[in-house]
């Protein structure tokens, strides 16, 4: 059985790929909630409160934020919080578990549709997210044929982290007709594909940046 370790636990949609494939993976939590993660006091900036795991067959990385607002508004804090938690902590995650990584290994990483498309008010998340395609892109190249690295371009996902979209009947309507497919995304959207790029079936796909968007980046509504 497959050892994948998931950071960001407390993540919707990773909770969806842990509920659907549990049997099919030996999932390894990390989260700074103690409450959902395999080992304690785990910061994604801390190396030093990473665990040491051996022979790891794959990495997904949920960390992510959504911060949006005019650019005039952006302060220098949020930049930094973004990229410390978009980019910073995927590097760290990634350099410390390298070594521990088996050949044949799957590392599965966020972007956004908004680093694809210009959609105003996302100065910060779209250019922290840029940097992980092109992150994703770079490692694919360095660590081929041993390591896969591909990376998922969500558009909006029915999650926690996006539920301030999801207020009212109104502003579902506005948001599903934002996407050509006339609704936003499931977490099994997401999970199911998540599965699908860990496991043998892809086994010919690396970096690649695929947009699950409903469309949008692609298509006009």
């Amino acid at each position: 059985m497959k050892k994948i370790l998931l950071i960001g636990a407390s993540s919707d949609i990773c909770k969806q790929l842990c509920k659907d494939f549990t049997s099919h993976y030996e999932f390894l939590l990390l989260s700074s909630d103690k409450e959902e993660s395999d080992y304690e006091d785990f910061d994604i900036l801390n190396r030093q409160t990473y665990p040491e795991i051996s022979d790891i067959d794959g990495i997904v990385y949920f960390p992510g934020t959504i911060n949006l607002k005019p650019f005039e508004r952006f302060k220098e804090d949020d930049f930094t919080d973004d990229y410390n938690i978009n980019v910073k902590g995927l590097i760290n995650i990634l350099q410390f578990y390298k070594s521990s990584l088996n050949k044949g290994s799957s590392v599965v990483c966020f972007s956004t549709v908004a680093a694809k498309l210009g959609m105003p008010f996302h100065a910060s998340i779209a250019m922290c997210k840029a940097s992980v395609s092109s992150l994703c892109r770079t490692l694919a190249a360095e660590w081929s044929p041993n390591i896969r690295v591909n990376c998922i371009s969500p558009s909006l996902v029915d999650t926690k982290m996006g539920s301030k979209f999801f207020r009212n009947e109104k502003q579902i309507e506005l948001m599903n007709n934002r996407h050509p497919l006339k609704r936003t995304g499931r977490k099994t959207d997401i999970s199911n594909f998540i599965e699908f790029l860990l496991s043998e079936k892809s086994s010919w796909i690396t970096g690649q940046d695929i947009s699950i968007d409903g469309g949008m980046s692609t298509v006009k509504a």
